[in-house]
């Protein structure tokens, strides 16, 4: 009788933010799928830990502080690290993976009780330096979107071609959320200031929905973007929001039971985008080419007419003010009724 393979233990470093996690999940469906004995660990930084864990396929999420550590840079952070870093080398892994390709998470990559270290060559990496610390190292190009880089760079570790049709394998996670055709979410912050869309075009928006039939709620993370929510539902009374700051989890149920979702350049609408609920998100200062929502049921809006600056990547606009929170020309150019066609178009589909 044949003995069947023996398992494949593998680490997965990629430790931020909201969307790069999302965007890699396609890549830990076609690792299963392609091998099924595989065991994947997944180091994360600690507030994404509760994603990590909706993947059927991941044996076990390993938080990490590591933010936390290099922002207050003393004694006690590096005690931390050292017990966690003790911690992790229990396990010996046959293959740790960095797929974030930056300098701090190959040192993490290296940190691990492991047979081999791979990842992105000098020219794939984000941090050419990374790759240094690998055993092997793959080109994939960088002219395409994160998701597609991920599966490629699984693919060439592994020995497959990924599949055209993607997996985020999460939905089954959701199933019990009962789907309501009249309710859309708005995702109105983000942690840049040149990424947010006015006061103004919320509201009008909203006000659009309402009048269409729809119950439009809210969501908000912090104290500044709950009162700009309010500032919303003042305007249009029918609209509300949570009462409470809300768990991811919580988050992800409220985005499968809405019939649209639209937002910002930020984790929670890359959230709703592979919850497969219809989604539009709004991009000024920053690209989707390569970083924006995927798949049919989404959409990536821009200012029809791009500025010659666009994207600028920054945090601070040229042409406002020093600090001002006033909305970027960039955003500001995309308007209301343009986003609701675009979302009831997606809606239809």
């Amino acid at each position: 009788m044949q003995s069947s393979p023996a398992p494949l233990r593998i680490l997965l470093v990629k430790m931020s933010s909201m969307g790069d996690i999302f965007h890699t999940f396609p890549a830990i469906s076609d690792l299963k799928a392609h091998h099924p004995n595989a065991i994947i660990d997944w180091v994360v930084e600690d507030g994404f830990k509760e994603i990590v864990d909706w993947h059927p396929a991941i044996n076990k999420a390993i938080p990490i502080s590591l933010r936390r550590w290099m922002k207050e840079r003393g004694t006690k952070s590096w005690s931390e690290f050292r017990a966690w870093k003790k911690d992790l080398q229990r396990e010996h892994y046959d293959v740790v993976i960095d797929a974030q390709g930056l300098f701090k998470s190959a040192m993490i990559a290296k940190s691990a009780n492991a047979s081999a270290i791979k990842g992105f060559n000098t020219k794939s990496a984000r941090e050419p330096i990374a790759s240094f610390f690998y055993n092997q190292r793959f080109r994939v190009s960088k002219n395409q979107h994160a998701v597609e880089r991920t599966r490629q760079l699984f693919g060439q570790i592994f020995g497959y071609t990924p599949a055209p049709i993607l997996n985020f394998g999460i939905n089954q996670n959701f199933s019990h959320v009962v789907k309501n055709p009249r309710k859309l979410m708005f995702i109105i912050g983000t942690s840049w200031v040149t990424k947010l869309w006015s006061s103004f075009h919320w509201q009008r928006l909203t006000a659009i929905a309402i009048e269409e039939g729809f119950d439009v709620e809210i969501m908000w993370g912090s104290m500044e973007e709950r009162a700009i929510a309010d500032s919303i539902i003042a305007a249009c009374p029918k609209a509300t929001r949570p009462l409470q700051r809300m768990t991811i989890t919580a988050i992800a149920e409220k985005l499968v039971e809405a019939a649209g979702v639209i937002g910002l350049d930020t984790g929670f609408s890359h959230l709703a985008g592979a919850l497969e609920t219809p989604t539009i998100a709004l991009y000024g200062a920053t690209s989707p080419v390569k970083v924006g929502l995927i798949g049919e049921h989404t959409s990536n809006l821009q200012v029809e007419q791009p500025l010659a600056c666009m994207p600028c990547h920054k945090r601070q606009c040229k042409w406002l003010p020093e600090n001002s929170h006033d909305t970027p020309p960039c955003m500001n150019g995309i308007k209301p009724f343009s986003v609701w066609n675009t979302l009831t178009t997606k809606m239809k589909n």
